[in-house]
């Protein structure tokens, strides 16, 4: 009783991601089309504008990095938003297969129910940090330009000696067809563009939500199956079940990620692609901003930065923790005693071998494996790239101080105190 209580309580999870994807028209067992056309043509619309301000600017330095600050950014959510809705109903199948799993006759021992929630548990924790920061993001975000008001007033520029003109700020960089003049305006043309908060925000959470709740429901089955493998009783009388049973639960996991990495990996593409950008971006945002001393836009783009590391370091998670069970399954057959097994039942085992010797994984638009791997890359590339320009600034040592053990870690090697000097020092 008390494990379906567990169980119950894991599934959570899926209401919250109904909650985020039906906000969108999206959840794939109530979508309404209706809902989603008002969302992405409102998206849509609003990016065109952006485009088209990206393109009158383009020879304005400051300008273009604003622009595209948002634009990376507005890009990812379009491409994620798109490919829910082109395979909603392949994710549809996913969700009703994952909630099959939820049910305590599933499960032969109180050890393979503790094994699938603890990567439910690594869900939901991902899951409230995603939605929490998607929220601070797009609040602080849209709001930077009414603090800054309240802070010095609305900013004026010299025109000539005796004129000066009003800059009435707003939060995204939309072209707008007429100037805007006077306080009315102004108020107008903000609270038009407070409905792209709500439809950026569900947008983002919505995606990367769903995607990783279903990626760790599979990582916590497949870690079910591989003590299901090596509990498999090589008797003549159960082993033909077990081994029947594993081979069907195994293709099923098999088509299940095979689903989810062609349904996300056009969004994972465009994520590792945008990340790698906005981490520069941001980071040059941010440093000139300090030098400066604007501190209220500073700390807008400072959540904004930790949120694109979260969503990567989120995506890389999942997708080395599925790389991870995939390896562990491959082992368990080999471990297993199927050479003591009956010569049909052997033959089965040797061609699940076989098989999960190619492991589960989620790729960029197949170009390559999203890992933690990729996530030490996407440091580098950041390292190295426009903080050159600022590598004595007491932020950028401090960043390089907490990205070196990633590095370190990647290479496995253990290093003393005068080598994580000479390491900091090269940086």
């Amino acid at each position: 009783m008390q494990d379906q209580k567990d169980l119950d309580r894991a599934a959570e999870v899926l209401a919250w991601n109904k909650r985020l994807m039906s906000t969108l028209g999206l959840w794939p067992f109530q979508s309404n089309d209706f809902i989603f056309s008002i969302n992405f043509g409102y998206f849509g619309f609003f990016m065109i504008l952006e485009y088209l301000d990206f393109f009158l600017f383009i020879g304005d330095l400051e300008h273009v990095i604003m622009n595209l600050t948002e634009n990376m950014a507005f890009s990812q959510i379009f491409v994620g938003m798109s490919m829910l809705r082109l395979y909603n109903n392949e994710i549809g199948e996913i969700i009703m297969e994952a909630m099959k799993d939820f049910d305590r006759t599933n499960y032969k021992t109180v050890e393979e129910i503790k094994t699938f929630l603890i990567y439910n548990a690594r869900s939901k924790i991902f899951v409230k940090l995603l939605m929490a920061f998607v929220a601070l993001t797009a609040s602080s975000y849209y709001l930077t330009p009414i603090i800054i008001i309240l802070g010095s007033g609305l900013p004026k520029i010299m025109i000539n000696e005796n004129v000066t003109q009003i800059i009435y700020l707003l939060p995204y960089r939309f072209h707008l067809f007429y100037a805007i003049e006077n306080v009315h305006a102004y108020i107008i043309a903000y609270v038009v563009e407070m409905p792209f908060v709500f439809v950026s925000g569900f947008g983002q959470s919505a995606t990367d939500c769903i995607m990783v709740t279903l990626v760790f429901h599979i990582c916590g089955q497949m870690s079910v199956l591989a003590l299901r493998i090596n509990n498999i009783n090589t008797e003549f009388r159960n082993c033909k079940r077990e081994v029947r049973h594993v081979v069907l639960m195994h293709i099923r996991l098999l088509r299940m990620g095979r689903t989810i990495e062609k349904a996300f990996n056009a969004t994972l593409l465009a994520q590792l692609l945008g990340a790698t950008s906005l981490i520069c971006i941001l980071g040059y945002q941010i440093l000139t901003n300090y030098a400066k001393g604007e501190r209220g836009v500073l700390v807008t783009f400072l959540i904004f930065q930790f949120l694109v590391l979260l969503i990567l370091y989120a995506h890389c998670t999942v997708g080395e923790n599925l790389l991870t069970e995939s390896a562990k399954v491959c082992e368990a057959f080999y471990d297993c005693h199927w050479y003591d097994m009956p010569k049909t039942n052997a033959r089965m085992m040797i061609l699940c071998m076989a098989r999960a010797q190619k492991p589960l994984s989620l790729t960029a638009g197949k170009f390559t494996n999203i890992c933690l791997s990729t996530l030490t890359n996407v440091s580098q590339c950041f390292m190295h790239a426009d903080l050159k320009l600022f590598k004595y600034t007491p932020f950028c040592l401090t960043l390089k101080i907490v990205l070196l053990p990633i590095k370190i870690q990647k290479y496995g090697s253990e290093i003393n105190c005068y080598q994580l000097f000479t390491k900091i020092k090269r940086l």
